[in-house]
């Protein structure tokens, strides 16, 4: 009997959950280091941006060890990254450490975070594809999906509940609970018929295998690029448009953000949840239906309505994760057995590219939100262009 892959839907939750720990763990960090809010957020992005490298690192990895050793070895490394931020915040605190040597620990810390966390959602994707029929590759998605997103969203509820025990708690938590996913990753691995290198070499090297260098990936590609920089930005101008629009205190934006970003979440558990039930999907239009709502979104963003946002952001989730679900979808379809982490390494790395490209259009604005939001909007409409050059190049190769 075929063992379920519950330890995939286990594993690929960490990422989400780690971040939304540590968004609800910033104050105690910084009052417990002394480290400023730009720094800490310097440190942090430092481990998003080496996913840029370490993603097509270990894709290619992949197939000369195969997924079970890549994950583990993913798994292993956020462990470990999360146990040397502990180290840090136990010297500044225990041992009174200078704040270089907390910043050179933590610079550590971040260093191993980026290098193999990369690992762990590509080649969970990968492998549960690999395990999947080719008709349920969509669904399977879908459903980890949803499962990451429920992790976003269980994560500040579960940050604070630890925190409530001890202050060390929640990274506590991020040292130890992973080592339980690893485990389970091992004996699911050990039960799991896999691909030989041998056969690896001979499914890779059949004619049409691998598509991934043609026009129909790179369209894809870019529009990936695209809503993940428009998400990006959106993210960090929702502040000043909450402040702007209801001139809230801070204490008050945080609250009305929190309520957003909980309803974005929920938004994104329910598109996957959605999706992952759909039989028969057009892909183009599916993906046609993410750009409408991602234009719709950014217009009614720039509309001086009060909690205009409250329907403009649920929106722009739900695109998000309809789009990302479709381009993933569509790679893996793209790529033979056994290579499926080469396509979910390609999303995740120009997902990446997307968010810090995000950053550089507040950096080119100021952060100035009708700026910004104009620059989006043209962005999203190339996004469409990209979709309908998608569309021509597929029709085009039907007809050869």
């Amino acid at each position: 009997m075929e063992k379920r892959p519950w330890p995939l839907f286990v594993s690929a939750p960490l990422l989400g959950l780690s971040q939304s720990i540590l968004v609800v763990f910033t104050p105690i960090f910084i009052d417990k280091t002394s480290l400023s809010i730009e720094s800490l957020a310097m440190l942090m992005s430092l481990g998003s941006m080496l996913f840029l490298f370490s993603t097509p690192m270990w894709a290619k990895l992949s197939l000369r060890l195969g997924y079970a050793q890549v994950l583990m070895r993913g798994i292993l490394g956020f462990s470990v990254s999360f146990t040397v931020m502990l180290l840090a915040l136990w010297g500044s605190v225990t041992w009174q450490w200078p704040l270089l040597w907390v910043v050179f620990t933590l610079i550590i810390s971040r260093l191993i975070y980026g290098m193999t966390a990369s690992a762990i959602v590509p080649n969970c994707q990968a492998w549960l594809t690999e395990l999947s029929p080719a008709t349920q590759t969509m669904k399977k998605l879908a459903q980890l999906s949803a499962t990451m997103a429920v992790g976003r969203l269980l994560g500040p509820l579960l940050a604070m509940s630890l925190i409530w025990l001890g202050w060390l708690t929640p990274i506590l938590f991020l040292c130890f609970a992973p080592l339980i996913c690893l485990f389970s990753v091992f004996r699911f691995s050990r039960a799991t018929a896999t691909h030989t290198n041998t056969e690896l070499k001979a499914i890779n090297t059949e004619p049409g295998q691998n598509q991934l260098d043609s026009k129909l990936a790179h369209s894809l590609l870019i529009s990936i690029t695209l809503i993940c920089i428009t998400y990006s930005s959106v993210t960090f101008l929702l502040t000043p448009m909450v402040q702007a629009s209801l001139h809230y205190s801070s204490e008050e934006t945080s609250q009305y953000l929190s309520l957003l970003m909980t309803l974005a979440a929920i938004t994104m558990v329910f598109s996957h949840g959605l999706t992952s039930r759909l039989n028969n999907v057009d892909h183009f239009k599916m993906m046609l239906l993410a750009n409408i709502m991602l234009l719709l979104s950014l217009t009614l963003m720039q509309l001086a309505i009060p909690h205009i946002l409250f329907i403009a952001v649920p929106l722009l989730s739900g695109a998000f994760a309809i789009l990302q679900l479709q381009i993933t979808t569509l790679l893996c379809h793209f790529v033979g057995k056994g290579s499926k982490a080469i396509a979910t390494g390609l999303v995740s790395k120009y997902q990446t590219l997307g968010y810090v490209l995000g950053a550089c259009v507040l950096w080119l604005t100021s952060s100035d939100t009708n700026t910004s939001l104009h620059i989006l909007s043209l962005l999203a409409l190339a996004q469409l262009a990209s979709l309908i050059i998608w569309k021509i190049n597929i029709k085009a190769v039907e007809q050869v």
